[in-house]
Protein backbone atom coordinates (compact mmCIF):
# COMPACT_ATOMS: atom_id res chain seq x y z
CA UNK A 1 0.00 0.00 0.00
CA UNK A 2 1.73 3.60 -1.24
CA UNK A 3 1.60 6.10 1.50
CA UNK A 4 -0.39 9.39 -0.70
CA UNK A 5 2.00 11.76 -1.70
CA UNK A 6 2.72 14.89 0.24
CA UNK A 7 1.27 18.27 -1.31
CA UNK A 8 4.57 20.38 -2.76
CA UNK A 9 5.69 23.10 -0.10
CA UNK A 10 4.90 26.71 -0.68
CA UNK A 11 8.24 27.25 -1.60
CA UNK A 12 8.51 24.49 -4.14
CA UNK A 13 5.17 25.77 -6.28
CA UNK A 14 4.91 27.73 -9.55
CA UNK A 15 2.28 30.21 -8.38
CA UNK A 16 4.24 30.91 -5.43
CA UNK A 17 7.47 31.47 -7.46
CA UNK A 18 5.63 33.34 -10.23
CA UNK A 19 4.80 35.93 -7.16
CA UNK A 20 8.22 35.85 -6.53
CA UNK A 21 9.66 36.92 -9.94
CA UNK A 22 6.83 39.51 -9.93
CA UNK A 23 8.45 41.02 -6.95
CA UNK A 24 12.01 40.70 -8.35
CA UNK A 25 10.76 42.55 -11.49
CA UNK A 26 8.91 45.20 -9.16
CA UNK A 27 12.19 45.60 -6.47
CA UNK A 28 14.30 46.09 -9.93
CA UNK A 29 11.90 48.12 -11.24
CA UNK A 30 11.98 50.61 -8.43
CA UNK A 31 15.60 50.75 -8.03
CA UNK A 32 15.81 52.75 -11.38
CA UNK A 33 14.15 55.45 -9.26
CA UNK A 34 16.26 55.20 -6.04
CA UNK A 35 18.95 55.62 -7.90
CA UNK A 36 18.28 58.66 -9.46
CA UNK A 37 17.57 59.95 -6.21
CA UNK A 38 21.15 58.64 -5.38
CA UNK A 39 23.10 59.73 -8.51
CA UNK A 40 22.26 63.57 -7.58
CA UNK A 41 23.72 63.17 -3.83
CA UNK A 42 26.73 61.68 -4.80
CA UNK A 43 29.48 60.72 -7.49
CA UNK A 44 28.19 57.63 -9.89
CA UNK A 45 31.28 55.03 -8.84
CA UNK A 46 31.34 55.99 -5.03
CA UNK A 47 27.39 55.16 -5.00
CA UNK A 48 28.72 51.38 -7.01
CA UNK A 49 31.26 51.15 -4.26
CA UNK A 50 29.65 51.00 -1.60
CA UNK A 51 26.22 49.32 -3.44
CA UNK A 52 28.67 46.54 -4.48
CA UNK A 53 30.92 46.41 -0.73
CA UNK A 54 27.40 45.78 0.84
CA UNK A 55 26.20 43.29 -1.37
CA UNK A 56 30.07 41.27 -0.82
CA UNK A 57 29.43 41.19 2.57
CA UNK A 58 25.84 39.93 2.85
CA UNK A 59 27.21 37.04 0.05
CA UNK A 60 29.46 36.43 2.32
CA UNK A 61 28.35 35.95 4.84
CA UNK A 62 25.11 33.76 2.99
CA UNK A 63 28.04 31.50 1.57
CA UNK A 64 30.46 31.57 4.41
CA UNK A 65 32.60 28.18 4.15
CA UNK A 66 31.66 28.09 0.72
CA UNK A 67 33.64 30.39 -0.88
CA UNK A 68 36.92 29.21 0.57
CA UNK A 69 36.38 25.42 -0.68
CA UNK A 70 34.60 25.97 -4.33
CA UNK A 71 37.85 28.78 -5.09
CA UNK A 72 38.91 26.16 -7.76
CA UNK A 73 40.31 28.36 -10.95
CA UNK A 74 37.12 27.81 -12.98
CA UNK A 75 34.45 29.45 -10.62
CA UNK A 76 36.68 32.64 -9.66
CA UNK A 77 37.66 33.24 -13.40
CA UNK A 78 33.69 32.81 -14.24
CA UNK A 79 33.23 35.89 -11.18
CA UNK A 80 35.93 37.72 -12.29
CA UNK A 81 34.68 37.87 -16.18
CA UNK A 82 31.00 38.29 -14.63
CA UNK A 83 32.16 41.31 -12.44
CA UNK A 84 34.36 42.78 -15.21
CA UNK A 85 31.09 42.73 -17.58
CA UNK A 86 28.47 43.63 -14.91
CA UNK A 87 30.57 46.71 -14.05
CA UNK A 88 31.04 47.39 -17.90
CA UNK A 89 27.11 47.44 -17.13
CA UNK A 90 26.54 49.30 -14.54
CA UNK A 91 28.73 51.97 -14.82
CA UNK A 92 27.49 52.93 -18.30
CA UNK A 93 23.93 52.54 -16.75
CA UNK A 94 24.12 54.73 -13.56
CA UNK A 95 26.07 57.96 -15.27
CA UNK A 96 23.52 57.32 -17.99
CA UNK A 97 20.19 57.47 -14.89
CA UNK A 98 22.08 60.84 -14.26
CA UNK A 99 21.48 61.74 -17.89
CA UNK A 100 17.73 60.49 -18.38
CA UNK A 101 14.64 59.29 -16.98
CA UNK A 102 14.00 56.26 -14.49
CA UNK A 103 11.43 55.16 -17.14
CA UNK A 104 13.53 55.79 -20.30
CA UNK A 105 16.74 54.10 -18.58
CA UNK A 106 14.80 50.88 -17.97
CA UNK A 107 13.45 50.54 -21.11
CA UNK A 108 16.38 51.06 -23.28
CA UNK A 109 18.51 49.03 -20.52
CA UNK A 110 16.01 45.90 -20.87
CA UNK A 111 17.05 45.93 -24.74
CA UNK A 112 19.58 43.42 -23.94
CA UNK A 113 17.27 40.69 -23.72
CA UNK A 114 16.92 41.03 -27.54
CA UNK A 115 20.93 41.41 -27.93
CA UNK A 116 21.54 38.19 -26.17
CA UNK A 117 21.20 35.57 -29.16
CA UNK A 118 23.44 37.35 -31.52
CA UNK A 119 26.29 37.74 -29.06
CA UNK A 120 25.71 33.97 -28.36
CA UNK A 121 26.02 33.61 -32.03
CA UNK A 122 29.23 35.47 -32.37
CA UNK A 123 30.99 32.43 -29.40
CA UNK A 124 29.38 30.37 -31.41
CA UNK A 125 26.36 28.66 -29.40
CA UNK A 126 24.12 29.03 -32.45
CA UNK A 127 22.17 31.08 -35.23
CA UNK A 128 19.62 33.62 -33.97
CA UNK A 129 15.91 32.32 -35.14
CA UNK A 130 13.11 34.37 -37.01
CA UNK A 131 11.80 34.95 -33.37
CA UNK A 132 14.98 37.05 -32.72
CA UNK A 133 15.03 38.91 -35.73
CA UNK A 134 11.75 40.02 -35.69
CA UNK A 135 12.20 41.15 -31.74
CA UNK A 136 15.20 42.69 -32.88
CA UNK A 137 13.87 45.08 -35.78
CA UNK A 138 10.91 45.89 -33.50
CA UNK A 139 13.12 46.43 -30.26
CA UNK A 140 14.77 48.78 -32.81
CA UNK A 141 11.58 50.21 -33.99
CA UNK A 142 10.88 50.73 -30.34
CA UNK A 143 14.15 52.73 -29.52
CA UNK A 144 14.06 54.87 -32.12
CA UNK A 145 10.66 56.43 -30.76
CA UNK A 146 12.35 56.52 -27.26
CA UNK A 147 15.57 57.59 -27.35
CA UNK A 148 14.82 60.63 -30.21
CA UNK A 149 11.88 61.61 -28.25
CA UNK A 150 13.40 64.79 -27.39
CA UNK A 151 15.08 65.22 -31.32
CA UNK A 152 18.09 64.53 -32.44
CA UNK A 153 21.41 63.80 -31.64
CA UNK A 154 20.82 60.86 -29.43
CA UNK A 155 20.92 62.08 -26.08
CA UNK A 156 24.48 60.62 -24.00
CA UNK A 157 21.92 59.63 -21.42
CA UNK A 158 20.32 57.23 -23.80
CA UNK A 159 23.49 56.39 -25.62
CA UNK A 160 24.87 55.12 -22.41
CA UNK A 161 21.35 52.86 -21.37
CA UNK A 162 22.14 51.01 -24.70
CA UNK A 163 25.79 50.85 -24.09
CA UNK A 164 25.19 49.00 -20.62
CA UNK A 165 22.73 46.26 -22.47
CA UNK A 166 25.11 44.88 -24.25
CA UNK A 167 27.65 44.00 -21.24
CA UNK A 168 24.56 43.00 -19.68
CA UNK A 169 23.45 40.46 -22.93
CA UNK A 170 27.56 39.51 -22.54
CA UNK A 171 27.19 38.54 -19.07
CA UNK A 172 24.16 36.34 -20.06
CA UNK A 173 26.53 34.72 -22.56
CA UNK A 174 29.01 34.22 -20.15
CA UNK A 175 27.16 32.24 -17.86
CA UNK A 176 25.56 30.31 -20.31
CA UNK A 177 28.72 28.98 -21.54
CA UNK A 178 30.85 28.65 -18.67
CA UNK A 179 28.63 28.66 -15.69
CA UNK A 180 27.79 25.28 -15.93
CA UNK A 181 28.31 22.92 -13.12
CA UNK A 182 30.31 25.68 -10.95
CA UNK A 183 28.86 27.09 -7.43
CA UNK A 184 26.60 29.92 -8.65
CA UNK A 185 26.16 31.63 -4.99
CA UNK A 186 30.35 31.74 -4.90
CA UNK A 187 30.94 33.15 -8.77
CA UNK A 188 27.89 35.50 -7.42
CA UNK A 189 30.18 36.45 -4.69
CA UNK A 190 33.43 36.56 -6.88
CA UNK A 191 31.52 38.89 -9.17
CA UNK A 192 30.29 41.47 -6.64
CA UNK A 193 33.98 41.95 -4.53
CA UNK A 194 35.51 42.75 -8.26
CA UNK A 195 32.40 45.23 -8.95
CA UNK A 196 32.87 46.83 -5.76
CA UNK A 197 36.93 46.59 -6.34
CA UNK A 198 36.89 48.28 -9.63
CA UNK A 199 34.55 50.94 -8.70
CA UNK A 200 36.29 51.97 -5.43
CA UNK A 201 39.46 52.32 -7.77
CA UNK A 202 37.20 54.39 -10.19
CA UNK A 203 36.19 56.15 -7.43
CA UNK A 204 39.80 57.35 -6.35
CA UNK A 205 40.96 58.19 -9.66
CA UNK A 206 37.68 59.91 -11.02
CA UNK A 207 36.46 61.25 -7.82
CA UNK A 208 39.28 62.15 -6.44
CA UNK A 209 38.53 65.54 -4.86
CA UNK A 210 34.93 64.35 -3.56
CA UNK A 211 35.23 64.00 -0.01
CA UNK A 212 32.43 61.89 1.42
CA UNK A 213 29.78 63.73 4.23
CA UNK A 214 28.45 61.54 6.68
CA UNK A 215 25.70 59.32 5.19
CA UNK A 216 21.99 60.47 6.31
CA UNK A 217 20.11 57.79 7.98
CA UNK A 218 17.92 57.97 4.56
CA UNK A 219 21.08 57.58 2.54
CA UNK A 220 22.38 54.02 4.31
CA UNK A 221 18.42 52.94 3.92
CA UNK A 222 18.46 53.22 0.38
CA UNK A 223 22.54 51.92 0.02
CA UNK A 224 21.28 48.80 2.27
CA UNK A 225 18.34 48.14 0.19
CA UNK A 226 20.23 48.53 -2.89
CA UNK A 227 22.89 46.10 -1.72
CA UNK A 228 20.58 43.86 0.10
CA UNK A 229 17.57 43.58 -1.81
CA UNK A 230 18.29 44.85 -4.96
CA UNK A 231 21.40 42.83 -5.94
CA UNK A 232 21.63 39.45 -3.21
CA UNK A 233 17.58 38.90 -2.53
CA UNK A 234 16.93 39.76 -6.31
CA UNK A 235 19.38 37.49 -7.78
CA UNK A 236 18.55 34.60 -4.85
CA UNK A 237 15.07 34.92 -5.87
CA UNK A 238 14.55 34.79 -9.60
CA UNK A 239 18.13 32.00 -10.14
CA UNK A 240 15.73 29.68 -8.06
CA UNK A 241 12.64 30.96 -9.08
CA UNK A 242 13.70 29.98 -12.68
CA UNK A 243 14.04 26.74 -11.90
CA UNK A 244 10.41 26.02 -11.19
CA UNK A 245 8.32 28.10 -13.42
CA UNK A 246 7.68 27.92 -16.79
CA UNK A 247 10.22 30.01 -18.79
CA UNK A 248 7.66 31.73 -20.98
CA UNK A 249 5.75 32.78 -17.90
CA UNK A 250 8.88 33.36 -15.94
CA UNK A 251 10.38 35.73 -18.83
CA UNK A 252 7.25 37.59 -19.43
CA UNK A 253 7.42 38.15 -15.63
CA UNK A 254 10.74 39.08 -15.24
CA UNK A 255 10.12 41.32 -18.43
CA UNK A 256 7.94 43.66 -16.35
CA UNK A 257 10.75 45.37 -14.55
CA UNK A 258 11.02 47.87 -17.27
CA UNK A 259 7.01 48.85 -16.98
CA UNK A 260 7.45 48.82 -13.47
CA UNK A 261 10.73 51.29 -13.68
CA UNK A 262 8.37 53.81 -15.72
CA UNK A 263 5.47 53.87 -13.22
CA UNK A 264 7.55 54.23 -10.49
CA UNK A 265 9.02 57.29 -12.02
CA UNK A 266 6.34 58.63 -12.98
CA UNK A 267 4.95 58.43 -9.59
CA UNK A 268 7.87 59.44 -7.71
CA UNK A 269 9.57 61.90 -10.33
CA UNK A 270 6.57 63.13 -12.20
CA UNK A 271 8.02 62.21 -15.52
CA UNK A 272 5.90 63.17 -18.50
CA UNK A 273 5.08 60.30 -20.65
CA UNK A 274 4.25 60.94 -24.17
CA UNK A 275 2.14 58.98 -26.96
CA UNK A 276 5.38 58.42 -28.53
CA UNK A 277 7.34 57.16 -25.59
CA UNK A 278 4.52 54.76 -24.35
CA UNK A 279 4.42 53.63 -28.35
CA UNK A 280 8.08 53.14 -27.98
CA UNK A 281 7.88 51.18 -24.91
CA UNK A 282 4.91 48.60 -26.03
CA UNK A 283 7.03 47.93 -28.99
CA UNK A 284 10.37 47.31 -26.49
CA UNK A 285 8.50 45.40 -24.06
CA UNK A 286 6.81 43.41 -27.08
CA UNK A 287 10.37 42.48 -28.77
CA UNK A 288 11.73 41.09 -25.27
CA UNK A 289 8.57 38.83 -24.48
CA UNK A 290 9.22 37.99 -28.20
CA UNK A 291 12.89 37.05 -28.07
CA UNK A 292 12.38 35.48 -24.67
CA UNK A 293 8.99 33.50 -25.08
CA UNK A 294 8.52 33.44 -28.21
CA UNK A 295 8.87 30.16 -29.22
CA UNK A 296 7.50 28.57 -25.95
CA UNK A 297 4.40 30.94 -26.74
CA UNK A 298 4.16 29.83 -30.41
CA UNK A 299 4.24 26.35 -29.69
CA UNK A 300 1.72 26.45 -27.34
CA UNK A 301 -0.52 28.28 -29.63
CA UNK A 302 0.19 25.44 -32.63
CA UNK A 303 -0.68 22.82 -29.76
CA UNK A 304 -3.75 24.65 -28.96
CA UNK A 305 -5.31 24.89 -32.75
CA UNK A 306 -4.18 20.86 -33.02
CA UNK A 307 -6.74 20.18 -30.16
CA UNK A 308 -9.34 22.53 -31.28
CA UNK A 309 -8.72 21.14 -34.75
CA UNK A 310 -9.34 17.37 -33.28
Amino acid sequence: MTEPSLPPRLIDRPGFNKLCILLVAMIWGYSFTVMKGLVTEMPVFYLLALRNAIATAAMLAWVRGRFLREMDRGTVALGIALGVTCYGAYAPQTIGLSMTTPGKNAFLTGCYCVMVPFLAWAFGQGRPGLRHVVAAVTCVCGIGLVAVDGGLPLKLGDALSLLCGVSYALQFVILDKWGRDRDALVATTWQFLVMALMSAATSVVVDAGYAPPPLAVGDVATLLFLGLACSCLCFGLLNRAMTIVDPAEGSILSALEAPFGVLSSVLVFHERVTVRLLVGFALIFVAIVTSEAGGELLARWRASRTRNAV
